[in-house]
């Protein structure tokens, strides 16, 4: 209230202001007429309170003194316009002589003036103080904006006004022609983006931050390469659409993530394909509190399905994921099963209970070197419990199955084979078995590595980096493909819409990303500068772990489906019968159930 008085005060001064100063310079600064001096002072009150009510009602008396902006010159100009206008109402009722019409003209426009000055003072001044404070400090930090398009001037009024950091803008960059050689609020347009490189060294640029949300990822993840390469620190101002991220609601520039590294382009499916798939159905998922299972619930709760059965043996992670579905708008039905898949008396009966529609199986032991270690779990898992799954899945008449796999189940040039791998390649052939055996839709797809899923690459570096240890490379020539857990998810999603019986279906997954260049440049993005000196420590390929990753075997071939990124392994004539699969299923039975790991490794190597 104390706010609003004081504005109430200083619009009445400049409405007694505007008229004075209407009437001295309508008489050439001298004493006006005594006819008019008398006329003067008797619509000096009406001025008074006529702009001071039309200042209020125009909301000016209640605006932020600080954050004057653009459009309040609207709400000047209607207060001053609608005082004016009361001004005039007042002299045609209450003054009976001809008023003068020249101090009138003048005193709207020095009423405009005076309003101008009251809602721009505070934000003058308070760019003032900020700009001398910031200008005495030594530590201002050198940043140049890539773009001066609408979004790098949002950038940069965000790095002006909001952030308590003080940064000092040297200069934008933009390829459009028309822009080089101008500036944007005084700072100038230092060339085009090909000139970044010398202009970061030239002005000694601490900071690069990328104002162009609609950039391709190849060209984004270019400029990443070239500023974290110069030793920049990268931020970016993502996309202007509604976000549920309350981070960018207080910075709306955020940090680089190692997935704008990948340089791929974002999948953009339509998901109708998958909502009539699913819709009334209901979806099953094995390992739901995994990073699979999860991101598979959450997405087929976007969909109207009847019901979603979320399988999984982690009491905690089962719980978890229950509470975020079940908080969802719109989410439909969820139901936790808390089940171990190695079971498969508990698996029938929950399947024959439950009789679910489409089953995703998800459930896995993933961990290449903790395989190594524990064979005898890669089997009971992996093989058995897909094994358990299935077979319940076609007593419980469940006719669409799609089984979760890996670029570690093919053999590749190198003929190294991990356990995991293994495990994950005879899990295949018992689902292909399954389809083939009974003509139902039960397919499955492989992939590589997800960011940011569980125990993966990236996770693993961020920990190292906290500890502020080196990042553990295990081969300085090591490559593995890499894609998002979104992205991997949609395009499964979509993959068993096809509903291909005995399929295996392969997400492209891009070009493979050198691991040391990942390791140098997660380095170099939280600041470190000691990639080639301690930074990064070589620790050799562990057990079952690969060099490069392949994602088909020797002489197998992918076909094109309808799905864009989701490819078809041109299958080969199924190796062995279903007897000889049986029987080494129930070998492999019978050698967890005496614990005999030799036994155990040499089933999967052969399987």
């Amino acid at each position: 209230m104390k706010h609003r008085l004081l504005f109430l005060g200083l619009h009445m001064i400049a409405g007694w202001l505007s008229l004075r100063l209407a009437f001295a310079v309508r008489f050439y600064l001298g004493p006006p007429p005594s006819t008019y001096a008398g006329m003067m002072y008797m619509a000096l009150p009406m001025s008074i309170l006529a702009k001071a009510l039309a200042a209020d009602l125009a909301g000016l008396t209640r605006s932020m003194w600080r954050y004057a902006a653009f459009p309040d010159i609207r709400r000047v100009f209607a207060a001053a316009v609608g005082g004016s206008l009361l001004l005039i109402a007042g002299i045609l009722i209450w003054i009976p002589h001809r008023f003068p019409i020249g101090p009138l003209l003048l005193d709207f426009l020095f009423t405009f003036g005076f309003f101008s000055l009251i809602r721009f003072s505070g934000r003058a001044l308070f760019e003032s103080q900020k700009g001398f404070r910031d200008f005495r400090s030594r530590k201002r930090l050198p940043v140049l904006i890539v773009g001066a398009g609408d979004e790098g001037e949002l950038t940069m009024r965000y790095l002006w006004h909001a952030t308590a950091r003080p940064v000092r803008v040297v200069g934008f960059v933009d390829d459009d022609a028309d822009k080089q050689g101008r500036s944007l609020h005084g700072i100038p347009i230092l060339g085009k983006l090909s000139d970044l490189p010398k202009l970061i060294d030239k002005h000694q640029v601490k900071e690069v931050i990328i104002a162009l949300p609609q950039a391709d990822p190849a060209q984004l993840r270019q400029l990443f390469i070239t500023a974290v390469d110069a030793g920049c620190r990268v931020g970016i101002l993502p996309e202007l659409t509604p976000t549920d991220d309350p981070s960018l609601h207080r910075n709306p520039i955020r940090e680089v993530r190692l997935a704008d590294f990948l340089g791929r382009e974002p999948v953009k499916l339509d998901p109708a394909p998958v909502r009539a798939s699913l819709t009334g159905l209901r979806v099953l998922v094995t390992g739901a509190g995994g990073s699979i299972g999860s991101e598979l619930c959450r997405q087929i709760a976007r969909f109207p399905v009847a019901e979603l059965l979320m399988l999984d043996m982690a009491e905690n992670a089962l719980f978890e994921i229950n509470e975020e579905i079940t908080a969802l708008p719109n989410a439909p039905t969820a139901k936790p099963l808390l089940c171990d898949i190695r079971f498969p008396n508990n698996v029938e009966r929950l399947f024959l209970e439950e009789k679910p529609d489409v089953i995703f199986h998800a459930a896995a032991c993933k961990h290449v070197s903790m395989m190594e270690l524990h064979p005898l779990d890669a089997a009971r898992t992996n093989v058995l419990g897909t094994r358990n799954v299935i077979e319940a899945a076609r007593k419980a008449e469940v006719k669409r199955f799609l089984h979760v796999s890996t670029d570690k189940a093919v053999e590749g040039a190198e003929q190294i084979q991990g356990i995991m791998g293994a495990s994950k390649a005879l899990s295949e052939r018992v689902v292909r078995d399954a389809a083939l055996s009974s003509g139902f839709a039960y397919g499955c797809v492989r992939f590589g590595n997800v960011l940011g899923s569980n125990g993966s690459v990236i996770p693993l570096f961020e920990k190292q980096l906290k500890r502020g240890g080196p990042l553990k490379v295990t081969h300085k020539d090591a490559t593995r493909y890499f894609m998002t857990i979104e992205e991997a998810v949609t395009l499964m999603l979509h993959a068993e819409t096809l509903q291909g019986s005995g399929e295996i279906y392969i997400l492209d997954m891009g070009e493979p990303v050198s691991i040391m260049r990942l390791a140098e440049q997660m380095l170099q993005l939280s600041g470190r500068t000691d990639t080639g000196n301690g930074g990064i420590e070589i620790i050799g390929l562990r057990p079952g772990e690969r060099l490069h990753e392949h994602l088909v075997s020797e002489g197998q071939t992918l076909e094109p489906t309808p799905v864009p990124k989701v490819n078809r392994l041109a299958q080969s004539p199924a190796s062995g019968t279903r007897e000889e699969l049986a029987h080494m299923l129930g070998s492999l039975e019978k050698a967890v159930e005496q614990m005999n790991e030799g036994k155990i490794l040499g089933i999967l190597k052969k399987g």
